[in-house]
């Protein structure tokens, strides 16, 4: 994977897996609610929170009690195969996708008032061709300029 990395940060960009397609909004949307999902259900049961929210905010080392706040997962370092195509360009550009979920753990009082965790996803591209240019015509547009000066 290379070094180069583009935040999706335009929702109406569209990313390409095989053969399902989401406009980044919805993708972020998803991972968000997947997130969401798995933070608040039980993972026993028993009495008590046991959420996986619950188990970090009762983290404990050596009779240490740590205040854990946010937490940040991300995909693997290889990243996912997949293809972007933006908004403006003439097609898609393949590359890998690394996912970036940023968690806020809120006690159980304040999630009941706000309804939801507080999580932020970024999507990271790592084109396969980073100096490609984005649009055929841009070389056309560099000899023209060339040939002015």
């Amino acid at each position: 994977m290379n070094k180069i990395c583009q935040v999706l940060d335009f929702d109406a960009d569209v990313l390409l897996f095989n053969k399902d397609t989401y406009i980044v909004s919805r993708f972020k949307e998803l991972i968000s609610e997947n997130f969401s999902q798995k933070f608040r259900t039980p993972l026993r049961e028993h009495h008590g929170d046991f959420s996986v929210s619950g188990l970090f905010k009762r983290l404990c080392i050596n009779e240490v009690n740590f205040q854990v706040e946010d937490i940040t997962w991300q995909s693997s370092t290889e990243g996912i195969n997949c293809q972007v195509f933006r908004v403006g360009s003439t097609g898609w550009q393949s590359g890998k996708l690394r996912i970036k979920a940023s968690t806020e753990i809120i006690s159980p009082l304040m999630q009941k008032e706000a309804g939801k965790l507080n999580i932020t996803v970024v999507l990271e591209f790592y084109p396969d061709n980073p100096n490609e240019p984005e649009s055929p015509l841009d070389d056309i547009r560099k000899m023209i300029q060339a040939e002015a000066t």
